[in-house]
């Protein structure tokens, strides 16, 4: 399931410990799980972020055959005990799309499976495609997916120098982090998403707060006024920019940067600006009910303001440190799928 390999292949960047990112799981009120508090910790050989990767060596004599066509469930076979030092893949089929680039967000349906056992450990068949950026990745996926075309049906066998260190004992009984691990994936997609809200700007109403910018066009607070910080009964979703993707509809994972403040005041409590982009489940109840009403229904590319009353944010005497009142965010809509 596209949750599990979530949790299991994606990491923090270098700057936070690298962990396990349980972001679907996190507190269902709160817009940005705190990394410090989510995160599990690890070795320092633990998951590589895929910073600088290399294509990994092809090798067709991989010991892995896999049956079935692309686009289904394969039958795979791993000659055990398999356990390789360099990061090794084996073209099944050469699909014809686009070369997968380390700049892309991929697409990929795959099967995971220990190399000391040849068992399944992971499978995202019978349910929903992984979706990451390259760079973001454990490393000998992003190697091994690195180069190859949409279309491709590849086996990549993780070198534990490349794979999921201390996390790899989440997979299963007996596994470490010197288990080799084979990936099957059928590549079905690749695409650069924003980093920033691109559109059609927009012209809001008087009666908001004014959103500040950085000079690289980043969102970096508000200014508020006697006129600006009125609590509006319902929350209000403006549109800053206005981005030409698709909808964004209830139960899609959706990718965001976002600052929140106080609206009373402005005060800024957290800028996901400041440590990497918030991926959640919209519309489902896993975050709270302002974002929930204001992200569905806008264009993936869009920066929308979201003034939200305390009924819908975290109410006026919340517990755990989280503000209190009336919220205000600007958020830009990265992704969605």
């Amino acid at each position: 399931m596209r949750t599990l390999v979530r949790r299991r292949f994606a990491v923090l960047p270098a700057a936070v410990t690298v962990a396990l990112t349980l972001a679907v799981s996190s507190c269902a009120s709160e817009p940005e799980p705190d990394p410090a508090a989510t995160a599990s910790s690890a070795s320092s050989s633990a998951t590589q972020a895929a910073t600088e990767i290399t294509p990994a060596a092809v090798d067709p004599a991989l010991a892995v055959a896999v049956t079935g066509d692309p686009g289904t469930k394969p039958t795979v076979t791993v000659t055990t005990p398999l356990s390789v030092t360099e990061t090794t893949k084996k073209v099944l089929t050469q699909g014809t799309g686009p070369v997968i680039t380390e700049d892309d967000t991929v697409e990929f349906a795959y099967s995971l499976y220990a190399g000391t056992t040849g068992a399944e450990v992971d499978s995202s068949w019978g349910g929903t495609n992984a979706r990451f950026e390259l760079k973001g990745i454990t490393r000998g996926i992003a190697r091994g997916l690195l180069g190859g075309h949409v279309g491709d049906r590849v086996a990549i066998a993780i070198s534990p120098a490349d794979g999921f260190g201390a996390n790899a004992a989440n997979f299963g009984e007996g596994l470490d982090q010197d288990t080799t691990f084979v990936l099957v994936a059928d590549l079905v997609n690749a695409y650069v998403a924003p980093t920033i809200a691109t559109g059609e700007a927009v012209t809001p109403p008087a009666d908001l707060p004014a959103v500040t910018l950085g000079p690289d066009g980043i969102p970096t607070g508000f200014t508020v006024s006697d006129t600006t910080n009125k609590t509006p009964a319902d929350t209000v979703a403006q549109p800053l920019i206005k981005g030409a993707g698709p909808v964004v509809a209830s139960g899609q994972t959706v990718k965001m940067q976002y600052v929140g403040a106080t609206l009373t005041d402005g005060k800024v409590f957290q800028s996901s600006w400041e440590t990497q982009p918030f991926t959640t489940t919209i519309g489902t109840g896993q975050v709270i009910q302002g974002w929930d009403k204001g992200v569905v229904g806008q264009t993936v590319g869009s920066r929308v303001e979201l003034v939200i009353p305390a009924a819908q944010a975290y109410g006026d005497a919340p517990e755990g440190g989280r503000p209190a009142g009336a919220l205000v965010f600007v958020v830009d809509i990265l992704d969605a799928y």
